[in-house]
């Protein structure tokens, strides 16, 4: 097990923390890390009984569209189920009548401290979007041979809308073989 030796947080953003330092590995040498420290977001997808929403948006960060499941990140000690919630709301404008939790997976282990907490979302009622001022989202309705489909040709690349879109089709088969 790896323990800091010294340490020190280059940058300290909105989002996210640099935290560059050595560490001690087991055998007492030095190693250089550095880690992406991030508070940690949710993932939440909404299935009408039909169809999954997505939302298609612009990532700054791969300079291109991307199709993904509504996801927020967490502020402090927040409650993940609370704020995917807000964010299946604020996103998609649909509250949900039960929720079902599909774990949660870590963002990039080689170098991130991100967890994103994973749910999916039934009995929707449409209500209005919620989008916050530099929120851009289009809806995306997909039927599940849609999504079979996109899974299937690897059209959908953000991993955690993958990991959800696996649990549902998991978790639908389940429901019909009880």
């Amino acid at each position: 097990m790896e323990k800091w030796k010294d340490s020190s947080i280059l940058y300290d953003g909105r989002v996210v923390k640099l935290r560059v330092g050595k560490v001690t590995l087991d055998d007492d040498s030095l190693a250089h890390r550095e880690v992406i420290e991030h508070p940690g977001g949710v993932c939440i997808l909404p299935f009408t009984g039909t169809h999954v929403i997505l939302v298609r948006q612009f990532r700054i960060a791969l300079d291109q569209y991307v199709l993904e499941a509504p996801a927020g990140k967490l502020e402090g000690d927040e409650d993940p189920l609370a704020r995917g919630i807000a964010e299946l709301e604020e996103e998609t404008g649909y509250i949900a009548g039960s929720i079902v939790t599909a774990g949660s997976i870590f963002a990039s282990v080689g170098f991130c401290s991100e967890v994103i907490h994973l749910y999916m979302a039934f009995d929707l009622t449409k209500t209005a979007q919620r989008l916050e001022r530099e929120e851009r989202i289009e809806l995306v309705e997909l039927s599940l041979d849609e999504v079979r489909a996109a899974l299937g040709d690897y059209s959908i690349r953000d991993a955690k809308t993958i990991v959800l879109l696996h649990r549902l089709l998991a978790h639908l088969e389940s429901e019909a073989d009880a």
